[in-house]
């Protein structure tokens, strides 16, 4: 008998194994012999394999998006089978390099002047006095002058509690756009699957500017997002505190979409998790989750919402 016929596994993850070795190139037909006397053994076994081939068709759909970090469903070209098996491995099926990688954070480390690995936070005391606390799986450099205290946001989300010196303004960058501070503190996080960058000012204001010319003052105990587009919507009010509960290991999910709630747990998470229906994806979620046990926390949304939790690996997760 194979090997994989005896294992004690979730029938999902079993049936998912087998998908992996019969799509590898390397199966045999004694292989898919086994894979259908495992699949006809019984009533349950057959809905499994139904469910992994469904898991299967959908990660044909997905690629890895470079500027965000993050796997994404239905590119502009669909993988082949081949490069879905590749993705599927580099992901963690095979539990090896794909979530290593990823939770090493040395992808930001090369260039970065500061960054954080998985499920790692950082407290960071700049030369100004002023102070950076960076989430999990975030980096920033730092650009001092003369005139001008300017910090580049790359990844992730960052809280800033900035020293008071009109003479030397203090301007966090996300790309192109500009947030510059007027005595304050205030939490920054790029990327968001709804939105390119959200602020929320826990003391005094600051200032949004887009390269179009567009600007927005927004005071304390205020939230703002500038969407994909690059333009900034209202400045709202808010319970701050459940934006930068990161710093304690919470994450306050309010009407969030399920899309926005696994994209904070996944810089969590020692591997990458994965939503393969787009209807899924914009659920509402009202919940306060641990951080620190990201498995954990899926598992509590799932008792929730009407979604299925699979932890193929420790480094793969799938949401269907």
């Amino acid at each position: 008998m194979n090997e994989l016929a005896d294992t004690q596994a979730d029938p999902v993850e079993e049936a998912l194994h087998w998908i992996v070795r019969l799509n590898s190139g390397a199966a045999t037909p004694e292989d898919a012999a086994a894979y259908a006397a495992w699949r006809a053994e019984n009533a349950r076994h057959a809905q499994a394999a139904d469910e992994a081939e469904r898991l299967w068709a959908a990660m044909s759909n997905l690629h890895f998006d470079r500027r965000s970090g993050r796997v994404l469903a239905a590119p502009k070209q669909g993988l082949t089978r081949r490069g879905a098996l590749s993705l599927f491995l580099c992901l963690g099926a095979s539990g090896v390099a794909g979530g290593a990688l990823w939770s090493s954070g040395l992808l930001n480390r090369l260039s970065a002047d500061y960054a954080t690995d998985a499920a790692s936070l950082e407290v960071i005391d700049l030369p100004d006095g002023s102070r950076v606390s960076l989430n999990a799986r975030s980096a920033i450099d730092v650009d001092f002058s003369d005139g001008m205290r300017r910090v580049h946001l790359r990844a992730g989300q960052a809280y800033f509690e900035v020293a008071a010196n009109p003479a030397r303004p203090f301007e966090v960058m996300v790309d192109e756009l500009s947030f510059r501070a007027m005595g304050t503190a205030f939490d920054i996080v790029r990327d968001l699957p709804e939105a390119r960058a959200e602020l929320a000012v826990t003391e005094h204001s600051v200032r949004i500017s887009t390269v179009s010319g567009d600007t927005l003052d927004v005071g304390e105990g205020e939230v703002a997002r500038i969407d994909r587009q690059g333009r900034i919507g209202a400045a709202v009010k808010t319970d701050v505190s459940a934006v930068t509960g990161w710093r304690d290991g919470q994450y306050v999910a309010e009407g969030r979409s399920l899309e926005e709630v696994v994209s904070a747990l996944s810089a969590w998470h020692h591997g990458v998790i994965v939503i393969t229906d787009r209807q899924i994806k914009k659920l509402r979620v009202n919940a306060v989750l641990d951080l620190r046990d990201a498995n954990g926390s899926l598992d509590v949304l799932q008792g929730g919402l009407p979604i299925k939790v699979r932890h193929v690996s420790n480094y793969l997760t799938i949401i269907s």
